[in-house]
Formats: structure tokens, sequence, C-alpha cells
């Protein structure tokens, strides 16, 4: 899990960058839970945090996080 969260991670910072210096007023980061496995509502917010706290120094601020069934979508806006 370590790689593949690292990659995942990175690629977020460099989706949120792109999207930042391409002037976008908005930009979502999403990722879906495991519905195979028990997955504590802990780590799900650990994860939130992490990646919020690796897209808001790039200049977004988080305004929303919404969950739909097995996958969750993190909202930000230009800060």
């Amino acid at each position: 899990m370590g790689l593949i969260h690292a990659w995942r991670m990175q690629k977020f910072v460099s989706d949120a960058r792109v999207a930042y210096e391409r002037g976008d007023l908005t930009f979502v980061a999403g990722f879906d839970v495991d519905g195979r496995g028990r997955v504590s509502m802990k780590k799900i917010r650990k994860e939130i945090d992490l990646i919020v706290s690796a897209v808001e120094p790039i200049g977004w601020q988080c305004v929303g996080v919404e969950q739909f069934f097995a996958s969750v979508d993190i909202n930000f806006v230009r800060s």
C-alpha cells in the first residue's frame, strides 16, 4: 500500500498544481473506498486530512467533502 499511496498522493498534488497554473477556479480530488474490506471512518478521515494538507499549500482551499456510495470527493476553490 505504501508505494501505491505515495503515487496517488503525488498525482493529486501534480493535478492540483496543473489546475492552479491553468487558472481553474475549482479542483476536485477523489478516492474510492474498498467496499469489500471494513474501512473505518477514522481511516477515511485520515486520508481526507492527508489530501487536504497536501493540496491546500498550492493555493486551494477545501470547501466540501462529499461521499457517494464507496467514493469520496473533496472540493477545492482557489484561495
